[in-house]
Protein backbone atom coordinates (compact mmCIF):
# COMPACT_ATOMS: atom_id res chain seq x y z
CA UNK A 1 0.00 0.00 0.00
CA UNK A 2 1.11 3.59 -0.75
CA UNK A 3 2.00 5.67 1.68
CA UNK A 4 -0.26 8.60 3.20
CA UNK A 5 2.52 11.46 2.35
CA UNK A 6 2.56 9.90 -1.29
CA UNK A 7 -1.14 9.95 -1.38
CA UNK A 8 -1.51 13.63 -0.21
CA UNK A 9 0.63 14.65 -3.07
CA UNK A 10 -0.71 12.05 -5.93
CA UNK A 11 -4.35 13.56 -4.96
CA UNK A 12 -4.05 16.72 -4.58
CA UNK A 13 -6.77 18.00 -7.07
CA UNK A 14 -9.40 20.94 -7.07
CA UNK A 15 -12.56 19.56 -5.86
CA UNK A 16 -15.88 21.21 -4.52
CA UNK A 17 -16.85 20.42 -0.96
CA UNK A 18 -19.80 18.93 -2.06
CA UNK A 19 -22.79 21.22 0.40
CA UNK A 20 -24.76 19.70 -2.95
CA UNK A 21 -25.03 18.08 -5.93
CA UNK A 22 -25.18 19.57 -8.57
CA UNK A 23 -22.59 21.87 -7.03
CA UNK A 24 -23.44 26.05 -7.47
CA UNK A 25 -21.08 26.32 -10.78
CA UNK A 26 -23.78 23.87 -12.73
CA UNK A 27 -26.92 26.42 -11.55
CA UNK A 28 -28.73 27.72 -14.15
CA UNK A 29 -31.14 30.64 -14.59
CA UNK A 30 -34.85 30.39 -13.37
CA UNK A 31 -37.73 32.50 -12.14
CA UNK A 32 -39.53 33.54 -9.14
CA UNK A 33 -42.21 31.45 -10.24
CA UNK A 34 -39.97 28.54 -9.85
CA UNK A 35 -39.48 29.09 -6.07
CA UNK A 36 -42.68 29.89 -5.39
CA UNK A 37 -43.62 26.31 -7.42
CA UNK A 38 -41.29 24.20 -5.10
CA UNK A 39 -42.36 25.95 -1.83
CA UNK A 40 -45.45 24.96 -2.68
CA UNK A 41 -44.80 21.74 -2.24
CA UNK A 42 -43.16 22.17 1.05
CA UNK A 43 -44.59 22.08 4.69
CA UNK A 44 -43.93 21.14 8.43
CA UNK A 45 -40.15 21.59 10.14
CA UNK A 46 -37.53 23.59 8.14
CA UNK A 47 -33.99 24.63 8.13
CA UNK A 48 -33.52 28.04 7.63
CA UNK A 49 -30.08 30.19 6.51
CA UNK A 50 -29.99 33.85 6.85
CA UNK A 51 -26.94 35.32 5.21
CA UNK A 52 -26.06 38.85 6.25
CA UNK A 53 -23.04 40.12 3.63
CA UNK A 54 -21.97 42.76 5.88
CA UNK A 55 -18.09 43.08 7.30
CA UNK A 56 -16.54 46.03 8.66
CA UNK A 57 -12.59 44.90 7.12
CA UNK A 58 -11.54 42.44 4.40
CA UNK A 59 -9.89 39.39 5.61
CA UNK A 60 -7.84 38.79 2.56
CA UNK A 61 -8.63 35.06 2.65
CA UNK A 62 -11.87 35.09 2.81
CA UNK A 63 -13.98 33.60 -0.22
CA UNK A 64 -17.26 34.59 1.00
CA UNK A 65 -19.91 37.08 -0.62
CA UNK A 66 -19.38 40.00 1.95
CA UNK A 67 -19.85 44.08 1.48
CA UNK A 68 -17.73 46.68 3.57
CA UNK A 69 -19.15 48.40 5.50
CA UNK A 70 -18.03 50.57 8.73
CA UNK A 71 -21.44 51.20 9.66
CA UNK A 72 -23.66 48.48 7.55
CA UNK A 73 -27.44 49.79 6.92
CA UNK A 74 -28.94 47.38 9.52
CA UNK A 75 -32.29 48.54 9.36
CA UNK A 76 -32.90 48.51 5.93
CA UNK A 77 -31.18 44.76 5.50
CA UNK A 78 -33.71 43.55 7.90
CA UNK A 79 -36.55 45.18 6.57
CA UNK A 80 -35.45 43.39 3.27
CA UNK A 81 -35.11 40.09 4.94
CA UNK A 82 -38.08 39.81 6.51
CA UNK A 83 -40.13 40.99 3.46
CA UNK A 84 -38.63 38.07 1.64
CA UNK A 85 -39.06 35.40 4.65
CA UNK A 86 -42.76 36.83 4.69
CA UNK A 87 -43.05 35.80 0.61
CA UNK A 88 -41.27 32.67 1.58
CA UNK A 89 -43.92 31.88 3.83
CA UNK A 90 -46.81 32.57 2.13
CA UNK A 91 -45.78 30.30 -0.75
CA UNK A 92 -45.27 27.47 1.78
CA UNK A 93 -47.95 24.77 1.00
CA UNK A 94 -48.81 24.01 4.32
CA UNK A 95 -47.58 25.56 8.02
CA UNK A 96 -44.22 25.37 8.93
CA UNK A 97 -41.89 25.52 11.97
CA UNK A 98 -38.34 26.34 12.02
CA UNK A 99 -36.34 23.53 13.09
CA UNK A 100 -32.90 24.78 12.32
CA UNK A 101 -31.93 28.60 11.83
CA UNK A 102 -28.20 29.64 11.00
CA UNK A 103 -27.16 33.13 10.50
CA UNK A 104 -23.77 33.46 8.26
CA UNK A 105 -22.28 36.16 6.36
CA UNK A 106 -20.17 38.06 6.19
CA UNK A 107 -20.52 38.87 9.91
CA UNK A 108 -23.69 38.50 11.28
CA UNK A 109 -22.29 40.53 14.73
CA UNK A 110 -22.15 43.11 13.11
CA UNK A 111 -25.69 44.30 12.92
CA UNK A 112 -26.71 45.98 16.44
CA UNK A 113 -28.18 43.74 19.16
CA UNK A 114 -31.45 44.95 18.53
CA UNK A 115 -31.30 44.39 14.95
CA UNK A 116 -31.27 40.70 15.85
CA UNK A 117 -33.90 40.92 18.16
CA UNK A 118 -36.06 42.68 15.67
CA UNK A 119 -35.01 39.85 12.74
CA UNK A 120 -35.45 36.60 15.41
CA UNK A 121 -39.49 38.02 16.18
CA UNK A 122 -40.10 38.60 12.49
CA UNK A 123 -38.74 34.95 11.51
CA UNK A 124 -40.44 33.73 14.84
CA UNK A 125 -44.02 35.52 13.83
CA UNK A 126 -44.45 33.73 10.66
CA UNK A 127 -43.05 30.06 11.49
CA UNK A 128 -42.76 29.75 15.12
CA UNK A 129 -39.73 26.84 16.59
CA UNK A 130 -40.34 24.07 16.87
CA UNK A 131 -39.05 21.91 20.14
CA UNK A 132 -35.57 21.89 20.01
CA UNK A 133 -34.48 24.77 17.90
CA UNK A 134 -31.12 24.79 17.00
CA UNK A 135 -30.23 27.94 16.69
CA UNK A 136 -27.13 29.26 15.33
CA UNK A 137 -25.45 32.43 14.35
CA UNK A 138 -21.27 33.22 13.28
CA UNK A 139 -19.56 35.20 15.53
CA UNK A 140 -16.72 37.49 15.03
CA UNK A 141 -14.52 38.14 18.47
CA UNK A 142 -13.33 41.63 17.49
CA UNK A 143 -17.21 42.58 16.87
CA UNK A 144 -18.54 41.94 20.34
CA UNK A 145 -18.43 42.20 24.04
CA UNK A 146 -19.86 40.32 26.57
CA UNK A 147 -22.98 42.25 26.87
CA UNK A 148 -23.97 41.57 23.43
CA UNK A 149 -23.23 37.67 23.76
CA UNK A 150 -25.19 37.49 26.53
CA UNK A 151 -27.66 39.32 24.66
CA UNK A 152 -27.79 36.97 22.00
CA UNK A 153 -28.04 34.08 24.70
CA UNK A 154 -31.36 35.80 25.88
CA UNK A 155 -32.45 36.35 22.02
CA UNK A 156 -32.66 32.20 21.47
CA UNK A 157 -29.38 31.46 19.91
CA UNK A 158 -27.76 28.63 21.25
CA UNK A 159 -24.89 27.50 18.88
CA UNK A 160 -22.35 29.99 18.50
CA UNK A 161 -19.34 29.62 15.09
CA UNK A 162 -16.78 31.53 16.51
CA UNK A 163 -14.40 32.57 13.40
CA UNK A 164 -10.36 31.96 14.77
CA UNK A 165 -8.85 30.35 11.66
CA UNK A 166 -5.26 30.54 13.80
CA UNK A 167 -3.69 31.95 16.88
CA UNK A 168 -0.59 32.89 15.45
CA UNK A 169 -0.38 37.07 15.85
CA UNK A 170 2.25 36.71 12.93
CA UNK A 171 0.11 34.46 10.54
CA UNK A 172 -3.48 36.69 11.18
CA UNK A 173 -1.40 40.31 10.91
CA UNK A 174 -0.50 38.53 7.50
CA UNK A 175 -4.28 37.89 6.59
CA UNK A 176 -5.25 40.92 7.40
CA UNK A 177 -6.87 39.88 10.57
CA UNK A 178 -5.52 40.95 13.79
CA UNK A 179 -7.77 39.13 16.77
CA UNK A 180 -5.98 38.34 19.69
CA UNK A 181 -6.56 35.11 21.34
CA UNK A 182 -7.71 36.57 25.01
CA UNK A 183 -10.75 37.78 22.82
CA UNK A 184 -12.04 34.69 21.88
CA UNK A 185 -11.01 33.47 25.36
CA UNK A 186 -13.69 36.16 26.60
CA UNK A 187 -16.19 35.37 24.81
CA UNK A 188 -15.94 31.48 25.29
CA UNK A 189 -16.02 32.07 28.72
CA UNK A 190 -18.75 34.38 28.83
CA UNK A 191 -21.10 31.80 26.96
CA UNK A 192 -20.06 29.53 29.65
CA UNK A 193 -21.16 31.35 32.13
CA UNK A 194 -24.58 31.86 30.12
CA UNK A 195 -25.54 28.67 30.78
CA UNK A 196 -24.70 25.62 28.28
CA UNK A 197 -24.54 26.71 24.38
CA UNK A 198 -23.00 24.94 22.00
CA UNK A 199 -19.67 26.28 20.79
CA UNK A 200 -17.87 25.72 17.44
CA UNK A 201 -14.22 26.99 16.22
CA UNK A 202 -13.49 27.31 12.30
CA UNK A 203 -9.99 26.65 12.22
CA UNK A 204 -7.98 27.34 8.63
CA UNK A 205 -4.74 25.89 7.31
CA UNK A 206 -2.70 26.87 4.30
CA UNK A 207 -2.51 30.32 5.56
CA UNK A 208 0.60 32.71 5.02
CA UNK A 209 3.49 31.82 7.72
CA UNK A 210 1.55 29.08 8.82
CA UNK A 211 3.88 26.00 10.03
CA UNK A 212 3.83 23.08 12.23
CA UNK A 213 5.36 25.25 15.42
CA UNK A 214 2.77 27.73 14.89
CA UNK A 215 0.00 26.00 14.06
CA UNK A 216 0.82 23.52 16.93
CA UNK A 217 0.25 26.42 19.47
CA UNK A 218 -2.66 27.49 18.24
CA UNK A 219 -3.70 23.18 18.03
CA UNK A 220 -2.63 23.51 21.66
CA UNK A 221 -4.67 27.06 22.46
CA UNK A 222 -8.30 25.33 20.76
CA UNK A 223 -7.58 22.19 22.43
CA UNK A 224 -7.38 24.12 26.27
CA UNK A 225 -10.36 25.84 25.27
CA UNK A 226 -12.51 22.55 24.57
CA UNK A 227 -14.87 23.80 21.72
CA UNK A 228 -17.49 21.39 21.42
CA UNK A 229 -17.02 21.03 17.04
CA UNK A 230 -14.13 22.27 15.24
CA UNK A 231 -14.30 22.80 11.57
CA UNK A 232 -11.24 22.59 9.96
CA UNK A 233 -10.87 23.93 6.44
CA UNK A 234 -8.10 24.70 3.76
CA UNK A 235 -7.70 27.50 2.68
CA UNK A 236 -8.81 27.56 -1.18
CA UNK A 237 -6.74 30.16 -3.09
CA UNK A 238 -8.44 31.85 -6.10
CA UNK A 239 -7.68 34.90 -6.51
CA UNK A 240 -9.48 34.74 -10.15
CA UNK A 241 -12.69 34.89 -8.45
CA UNK A 242 -11.39 37.01 -5.09
CA UNK A 243 -8.85 39.55 -6.32
CA UNK A 244 -7.59 40.37 -2.76
CA UNK A 245 -6.54 37.00 -2.22
CA UNK A 246 -3.45 38.21 -4.42
CA UNK A 247 -2.20 39.95 -1.36
CA UNK A 248 -1.17 36.81 0.00
CA UNK A 249 1.36 35.72 -2.34
CA UNK A 250 3.50 38.74 -1.65
CA UNK A 251 3.77 36.79 1.75
CA UNK A 252 3.93 33.34 0.36
CA UNK A 253 1.91 30.12 0.95
CA UNK A 254 2.89 27.04 2.03
CA UNK A 255 3.19 24.37 -0.50
CA UNK A 256 1.68 21.04 -0.82
CA UNK A 257 4.10 19.06 1.33
CA UNK A 258 3.36 21.78 4.34
CA UNK A 259 0.01 21.99 3.52
CA UNK A 260 -0.75 18.20 3.84
CA UNK A 261 1.51 18.24 7.08
CA UNK A 262 -0.43 21.14 8.78
CA UNK A 263 -3.80 19.10 7.87
CA UNK A 264 -1.82 15.79 9.74
CA UNK A 265 -0.78 17.92 12.62
CA UNK A 266 -4.26 19.20 13.36
CA UNK A 267 -5.83 15.50 13.02
CA UNK A 268 -3.47 13.92 15.20
CA UNK A 269 -3.63 16.56 18.13
CA UNK A 270 -7.81 16.95 17.75
CA UNK A 271 -8.04 13.55 17.80
CA UNK A 272 -5.47 12.52 20.62
CA UNK A 273 -7.48 15.55 22.72
CA UNK A 274 -10.75 13.12 22.40
CA UNK A 275 -12.46 14.46 19.38
CA UNK A 276 -14.54 12.26 17.66
CA UNK A 277 -13.53 12.86 13.58
CA UNK A 278 -16.50 13.72 11.85
CA UNK A 279 -16.41 13.57 7.52
CA UNK A 280 -14.09 15.01 6.41
CA UNK A 281 -13.17 18.43 7.80
CA UNK A 282 -15.47 18.49 11.03
CA UNK A 283 -14.55 17.00 14.57
CA UNK A 284 -16.71 16.96 17.93
CA UNK A 285 -16.48 16.31 21.34
CA UNK A 286 -17.93 12.45 22.21
CA UNK A 287 -20.68 14.95 24.29
CA UNK A 288 -21.78 17.28 21.18
CA UNK A 289 -24.82 16.26 19.26
CA UNK A 290 -22.55 16.08 16.42
CA UNK A 291 -20.82 13.04 17.83
CA UNK A 292 -24.15 11.85 18.52
CA UNK A 293 -25.31 12.26 14.41
CA UNK A 294 -22.37 10.07 13.68
CA UNK A 295 -23.29 7.00 16.16
CA UNK A 296 -26.77 7.01 15.21
CA UNK A 297 -26.28 7.79 11.32
CA UNK A 298 -28.05 10.64 11.57
CA UNK A 299 -25.33 13.22 9.93
CA UNK A 300 -26.71 15.07 6.54
CA UNK A 301 -24.56 17.61 4.89
CA UNK A 302 -26.66 20.45 3.12
CA UNK A 303 -25.19 24.14 2.06
CA UNK A 304 -24.40 24.91 5.84
CA UNK A 305 -21.99 22.09 5.66
CA UNK A 306 -22.28 19.44 8.07
CA UNK A 307 -25.17 19.07 9.92
CA UNK A 308 -27.72 16.93 12.51
CA UNK A 309 -31.02 17.84 11.03
CA UNK A 310 -31.49 15.08 8.61
CA UNK A 311 -34.44 15.71 6.03
CA UNK A 312 -35.72 19.16 6.18
CA UNK A 313 -36.14 21.88 3.56
CA UNK A 314 -33.86 24.59 3.62
CA UNK A 315 -35.22 27.96 2.69
CA UNK A 316 -32.32 30.46 2.33
CA UNK A 317 -32.74 33.99 2.79
CA UNK A 318 -30.33 37.42 2.00
CA UNK A 319 -28.25 38.23 -0.40
CA UNK A 320 -26.08 35.09 -1.65
CA UNK A 321 -28.18 32.87 0.41
CA UNK A 322 -29.13 29.12 -1.33
CA UNK A 323 -32.01 26.96 -0.65
CA UNK A 324 -33.22 23.69 -1.32
CA UNK A 325 -36.95 22.48 -0.94
CA UNK A 326 -38.56 19.91 -2.72
CA UNK A 327 -36.17 18.83 -5.91
CA UNK A 328 -35.44 22.67 -6.70
CA UNK A 329 -32.24 24.32 -5.26
CA UNK A 330 -32.54 27.84 -5.51
CA UNK A 331 -29.96 31.03 -5.28
CA UNK A 332 -30.71 34.42 -4.52
CA UNK A 333 -28.88 37.46 -6.04
CA UNK A 334 -25.48 38.03 -5.60
CA UNK A 335 -25.77 41.85 -5.41
CA UNK A 336 -27.78 42.91 -2.37
CA UNK A 337 -29.01 46.01 -5.09
CA UNK A 338 -30.07 43.58 -7.34
CA UNK A 339 -31.96 41.43 -4.27
CA UNK A 340 -33.48 44.54 -2.85
CA UNK A 341 -35.33 45.57 -6.50
CA UNK A 342 -36.63 41.71 -6.79
CA UNK A 343 -38.26 42.12 -3.49
CA UNK A 344 -39.18 45.59 -4.06
CA UNK A 345 -40.75 44.42 -7.60
CA UNK A 346 -42.60 41.84 -5.64
CA UNK A 347 -40.72 38.94 -6.60
CA UNK A 348 -39.00 36.35 -4.40
CA UNK A 349 -35.39 37.48 -5.76
CA UNK A 350 -34.08 34.09 -6.78
CA UNK A 351 -32.12 34.28 -9.56
CA UNK A 352 -29.93 30.42 -10.03
CA UNK A 353 -30.63 27.06 -9.08
CA UNK A 354 -31.55 23.63 -10.59
CA UNK A 355 -34.46 21.35 -10.40
CA UNK A 356 -33.38 17.99 -9.35
CA UNK A 357 -33.42 14.95 -11.91
CA UNK A 358 -33.79 10.99 -10.88
CA UNK A 359 -29.92 10.63 -11.71
CA UNK A 360 -29.11 14.27 -9.55
CA UNK A 361 -30.90 12.73 -6.97
CA UNK A 362 -28.88 9.48 -6.86
CA UNK A 363 -25.58 10.89 -7.69
CA UNK A 364 -26.31 13.11 -4.16
CA UNK A 365 -27.64 10.34 -2.43
CA UNK A 366 -24.11 8.41 -3.01
CA UNK A 367 -22.34 11.81 -2.52
CA UNK A 368 -23.67 12.56 0.75
CA UNK A 369 -23.55 9.08 2.28
CA UNK A 370 -19.85 8.85 1.55
CA UNK A 371 -19.42 12.19 3.13
CA UNK A 372 -21.74 12.10 6.14
CA UNK A 373 -21.15 7.94 6.57
CA UNK A 374 -18.33 6.99 5.00
CA UNK A 375 -19.86 4.06 2.46
CA UNK A 376 -23.35 4.18 0.63
CA UNK A 377 -25.15 1.01 -1.08
CA UNK A 378 -27.18 0.65 -4.04
CA UNK A 379 -29.17 -1.85 -5.86
CA UNK A 380 -28.53 -3.68 -8.91
CA UNK A 381 -30.27 -0.75 -11.06
CA UNK A 382 -28.81 2.09 -9.41
CA UNK A 383 -24.95 -0.38 -9.47
CA UNK A 384 -25.74 -0.01 -13.51
CA UNK A 385 -27.16 3.39 -13.58
CA UNK A 386 -23.32 4.47 -11.81
CA UNK A 387 -20.98 1.69 -13.83
CA UNK A 388 -18.80 4.46 -15.41
CA UNK A 389 -18.34 6.15 -12.41
CA UNK A 390 -17.78 3.07 -10.01
CA UNK A 391 -14.68 2.24 -12.45
CA UNK A 392 -13.34 5.14 -12.22
CA UNK A 393 -12.90 3.84 -8.98
CA UNK A 394 -10.13 1.32 -9.45
CA UNK A 395 -6.91 3.77 -8.99
CA UNK A 396 -7.95 4.74 -5.87
CA UNK A 397 -8.72 0.95 -4.77
CA UNK A 398 -5.72 -0.42 -5.41
CA UNK A 399 -4.11 2.19 -3.40
CA UNK A 400 -6.41 1.50 -0.33
CA UNK A 401 -8.59 4.25 0.08
CA UNK A 402 -11.74 2.91 -0.99
CA UNK A 403 -13.42 -0.78 -0.92
CA UNK A 404 -15.84 -1.42 -4.10
CA UNK A 405 -17.97 -4.58 -3.91
CA UNK A 406 -21.13 -5.33 -5.84
CA UNK A 407 -23.63 -3.74 -3.56
CA UNK A 408 -21.78 -1.01 -1.60
CA UNK A 409 -18.83 1.11 -1.48
CA UNK A 410 -17.08 2.55 1.84
CA UNK A 411 -13.64 5.00 2.48
CA UNK A 412 -11.23 2.71 4.32
CA UNK A 413 -9.68 4.39 7.50
CA UNK A 414 -7.09 6.26 4.72
CA UNK A 415 -9.80 7.01 2.47
CA UNK A 416 -11.46 9.66 5.00
CA UNK A 417 -8.69 12.24 3.69
CA UNK A 418 -9.87 11.30 0.32
CA UNK A 419 -13.54 11.83 0.29
CA UNK A 420 -13.61 14.44 -1.78
CA UNK A 421 -11.24 12.48 -4.30
CA UNK A 422 -13.95 9.48 -4.31
CA UNK A 423 -16.75 11.10 -4.46
CA UNK A 424 -15.56 13.55 -7.56
CA UNK A 425 -15.62 10.51 -9.99
CA UNK A 426 -20.05 10.41 -9.59
CA UNK A 427 -20.22 14.25 -10.37
CA UNK A 428 -21.24 14.19 -13.88
CA UNK A 429 -20.54 18.17 -14.20
CA UNK A 430 -16.94 18.47 -13.20
CA UNK A 431 -14.71 19.14 -15.46
CA UNK A 432 -11.35 18.20 -15.43
CA UNK A 433 -8.57 21.53 -14.86
CA UNK A 434 -11.65 23.49 -13.43
CA UNK A 435 -10.04 26.13 -11.17
CA UNK A 436 -13.44 26.69 -9.59
CA UNK A 437 -13.03 24.77 -6.45
CA UNK A 438 -10.25 24.40 -3.26
CA UNK A 439 -7.57 21.96 -3.64
CA UNK A 440 -7.99 18.47 -1.33
CA UNK A 441 -5.25 19.12 0.92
Amino acid sequence: MTDRATLLRRYRTRAPRYTSYPTAPAFVPIASGDAARALGAVSGDLSVYVHVPFCTSLCWYCGCNNEIRRRPPADALVDDLLVEWHRAADALGGPGRVRQLHLGGGTPTTLPLAALERLWAGLMARAPAAPGLEASIELDPRSVDEDYVLGLVAVGFNRFSIGVQDFDPDVMAAVNRVQAPELTERIVGALRRSGDPSISFDLMYGLPLQDEVRFGRTLDRVVGMAPGRVALFPYAHLPSLKPAQKLLEAVGLPDADARARLMELAIERLVGAGYVRVGMDHFALPSDPMADAVRSGALHRNFQGYTTCPGLDLIGIGPSAIGCYGRLYAQNHHDRAAWSAALAAGRLPVTRGWWLRDEDRLRARVIADLLCHGETRFGALERARLAASIDRLTPLEVDGIVIVEEDRIQLTPLGQDFARNVVAVFDAWLQPGSDTFSTTS
